[in-house]
């Protein structure tokens, strides 16, 4: 049996119960049909052996019958394991299950018309509910389209056949069942809270995934997830001989704007500035982390600088169009941010692009600030 795919980290609690009850099916499924083939094998040799012992015992009219019954689900064995995997949905696996319980209800009918076989019928009838409990608790309408033919077939000849009301019988049957629906209810009610700390635990595990690579106030990646994407981008380009472009980022005046806004307002402009680098990026590979304090970097797969002084312009323009105030900003009366831009160049380690970038940067910054320099490869770092 294949199990079905692992869930993505952030799925709902309904989503999880559902993805667990259908594995729960797929794995247990298969072992409760062996299970049922093993009964029936039983019931055969059972049958074979009583007719070595005795060849007079009175199987005369059920065993052929029975051994006719086994053939027919050994059949059916054989038709329905190739494509029993492919049973995903709730409706197809319930009519299976009732084809086998109303198959075991024709087994139980033969074998209560027979006083040789009536005895073994009440132990049977509970390894059968109980395993088919075992394999599939955590789907009700499921299992009950299994059992509930055992149970008819049962109370009808103990109420209907029977000429006298077996009392004993009866109350057997009874505390079998109080038996089976309370266990159910416990195992369903595990499976459930098993099922929920699952789901705390994924959220648990993408919260902490969160915290150690994504920057909590602003959203984007932050220096650790940045040094290792960097890492991996450069040893992916010098295999695939492509290039890539980093543009460090700043944010201009940024400590005038903390003390005259006051740091919460400096923390909402990081996240409005922030939205707008996650605006302009060309491609959902392209990442934008924030290095530290007012510093932002952005790595563009497959770009060349050229490539990268669209980007920055599109930056630009959509921090300006932002038109986040700032009072004591010496470019302009809104904020605004300084880029620099490095193409990276083989042989080239992430500390030497970031530090060539800085220096594109610091380019920028002498330049007037509000727009952007591009490195070069040559200059000294």
């Amino acid at each position: 049996m294949q199990n079905i795919p692992p869930l993505p980290q952030d799925s709902s609690f309904d989503t999880l119960l559902d993805h667990y009850k259908k594995a729960s099916l797929r794995t247990s499924g298969l072992w409760l049909l062996i299970a049922n083939l093993c009964f029936v094998l039983f019931l055969f040799g059972r049958h074979q052996f009583r007719v070595l012992l005795d060849p007079h015992a009175d199987v005369a009219i059920t065993g052929p019958v029975l051994d006719k019954l086994a053939l027919v689900f050994l059949v059916f064995f054989i038709i329905l394991l190739p494509v029993l995997r492919f049973i995903q949905s709730r409706t197809p696996a319930m009519a299976l299950a009732f084809l086998v319980g109303l198959y075991w209800a024709v087994v139980f009918h033969f074998m209560l018309i027979s006083d040789a076989q009536q005895q073994l019928v009440f132990p049977l009838f509970c390894m059968l509910i109980f395993t088919a409990l075992i394999a599939l608790y955590p789907t009700m309408p499921i299992l009950y389209s299994f059992t509930s033919p055992l149970w008819f077939s049962l109370f009808f000849h103990l109420i209907l056949l029977k000429p006298d009301i077996p009392i004993l019988e009866i109350a057997a049957m009874v505390v079998a069942s109080v038996l089976f629906e309370t266990a159910r209810i416990m195992l369903s009610r595990w499976f459930v809270l098993s099922v929920r700390r699952e789901c705390d635990n994924q959220l648990l595990v993408s919260k902490l995934d969160n915290l150690a690579h994504y920057d909590p106030l602003t959203g984007v990646a932050n220096r650790r997830q940045l040094d290792n994407q960097l890492e991996q981008l450069i040893a992916q380009t010098e295999r695939s001989g492509g290039t890539f472009s980093l543009i460090m980022i700043d944010v201009d005046f940024f400590k005038k704007y903390n003390d005259h806004y006051g740091h919460q307002a400096g923390d909402t402009c990081l996240v409005a500035i922030a939205d707008c680098f996650k605006q302009v990026v060309r491609q959902p590979a392209d990442l934008v982390a924030r290095y530290g304090g007012e510093e932002f970097v952005i790595l563009l797969h497959s770009a060349a600088a050229k490539d990268a002084e669209v980007v920055a312009e599109r930056i630009r323009q959509s921090v300006g169009q932002a038109a986040i105030p700032h009072a004591l900003s010496q470019v302009a009366k809104t904020v605004t941010v300084s880029q620099g831009i490095m193409q990276w160049a083989p042989g080239m380690t992430a500390l030497e692009l970031l530090k060539r970038a800085d220096g594109a940067l610091y380019d920028a910054k002498h330049a007037g600030r509000n727009g952007y320099c591009v490195g070069s490869p040559e200059q000294t770092v």
